[in-house]
């Protein structure tokens, strides 16, 4: 039994449709990845923030001051 052919209003309903999916689908995905760079970017901060303040920490002078026995 030959399938009958179909009419153009169909055809174009179709790619309509994928065309809407296709551009749906980007639009997820182009929002998931910006998420996942905003996310990557704040640890990389927060690493580096961290990082920072125990370079600091380990250079910080100690919390008691030296003070040298002059006794003459």
């Amino acid at each position: 039994m030959p399938r009958e052919p179909k009419s153009l209003g169909v055809k174009i309903l179709w790619l309509w449709t994928f065309g809407t999916a296709a551009i749906l689908v980007t639009n997820v995905m182009r929002t998931r990845i910006r998420d996942l760079e905003t996310l990557m970017n704040a640890e990389q901060q927060q690493d580096a923030a961290t990082s920072d303040s125990s370079l600091v920490d380990t250079l910080s002078l100690p919390s008691d001051p030296v003070v040298p026995n002059n006794k003459d």
